[in-house]
């Protein structure tokens, strides 16, 4: 298998691992390639800002109610694998603006970010996926077992399920990956110095190592937190409906007594949490399906890679799925402050406490 995947998204001005790429009189015209790519990389940094102080605002909400409930640890897990994801995607996208490539830098941007900024990236949002999936699978157990879920989800059985995912998704990709490509030295021409850039470890052991990588994030980085989330969002969906109806159906001879009980109050709760967490998986699958399936018919079409016919496509359509992976990692916050009355409330109060605190310092 020829090495190709999202990290490999490198532009012309790579010059070692850009040598074998084929151009192709039906793929985007080179100026249309880089004002594209330009443009996206804007974007990404736009998005990247306010993914960044939305998820550092969550930690502190949070942190702020308490971490008695596994799903507010569950919650802070994703935000930090969210920020390292915003972090890398960050670098991502200034390795693509001319304003910082043409500086007279040390490395080699195009270069450079196949490792430090496209497989970081790739990795962490792989994390928040694995992650993704655990919130759906714990709160479909809430939904359909809510007597049995006690036992099942606890705090510190979160902590070592979050921990154990964040080992599993970025130990075996980040070693692999600074395995199979080099950080090396070459003499560039026209600026007339040394310059850091990176190139595919040629053996067979670095071959063998990326098949298995592939083969990894195909189908367990990509395809089974989609399924699990998947699976668990359309479960959590039929039974809040039926239990809904059901609700409806005996309201009418269900006193304002039984109305205002603990059990009432608690079904209410797991209710808004359930939704809260149906708006998390709706955006994960919607906004992470671009960069599967582009994965999907890349591994079919060998044309649409990193260095085939259709490279230039590959590379935008990559840089769009960067955009919209994310984007996932970004809106969090905006979905917790409108479908989480505690959380919302928890936020007035600190930007209250701190509105009125200003005035007394001055």
């Amino acid at each position: 298998m020829t090495p190709f995947s999202a990290e490999e998204e490198t532009t012309d001005q790579s010059t070692t691992l850009s040598d074998r790429t084929v151009l192709s009189n039906y793929d985007i015209p080179s100026r249309v390639f880089f004002i594209l790519m330009e443009n996206i990389s804007y974007g990404m940094i736009v998005v990247a800002f306010f993914g960044m102080t939305g998820n550092i605002f969550i930690i502190i909400t949070y942190a702020k109610m308490g971490f008695s409930e596994s799903i507010n640890i569950s919650y802070c897990a994703l935000c930090i694998s969210d920020i390292l994801c915003v972090i890398a995607f960050t670098w991502n996208a200034i390795c693509f603006i001319p304003a910082f490539t043409d500086r007279d830098l040390p490395f080699i941007p195009g270069e450079i970010v196949v490792v430090t900024g496209g497989s970081v990236s790739d990795i962490f949002s792989k994390t928040t996926a694995w992650i993704t999936a655990f919130i759906s699978l714990e709160r479909c157990l809430c939904v359909v077992f809510p007597l049995k879920v006690k036992d099942i989800v606890r705090p510190r059985r979160t902590v070592l399920i979050v921990v154990t995912i964040f080992a599993l998704t970025i130990l075996p990709l980040a070693s692999i990956t600074f395995y199979i490509y080099v950080f090396n030295s070459k003499f560039d021409t026209k600026r007339n110095r040394t310059l850091i850039g990176v190139r595919y470890r040629k053996s067979s052991l670095a071959d063998a190592l990326y098949d298995v990588n592939f083969i990894y994030k195909v189908v367990f980085m990509n395809s089974i937190p989609l399924v699990i989330v998947f699976v668990c969002s359309l479960s959590m969906a039929v039974h809040l409906n039926r239990s809904a109806t059901w609700r409806l159906q005996q309201s009418g001879s269900i006193s304002l007594e039984t109305q205002d009980s603990k059990a009432m109050r608690k079904y209410l709760k797991d209710t808004r949490v359930a939704k809260t967490v149906l708006a998390i998986a709706t955006c994960f699958l919607v906004l992470e399906s671009v960069g599967t399936l582009r994965l999907l018919v890349s591994t079919t079409w060998q044309e649409f890679r990193p260095m085939g016919d259709y490279n230039r496509s590959f590379k935008v359509i990559s840089r769009l799925a960067f955009l919209f992976s994310l984007t996932n990692s970004s809106v969090n916050f905006i979905i917790y402050y409108n479908m989480g009355s505690k959380f919302r409330n928890t936020v007035k109060r600190m930007l209250f406490f701190n509105a009125q605190q200003s005035p007394k310092k001055r």
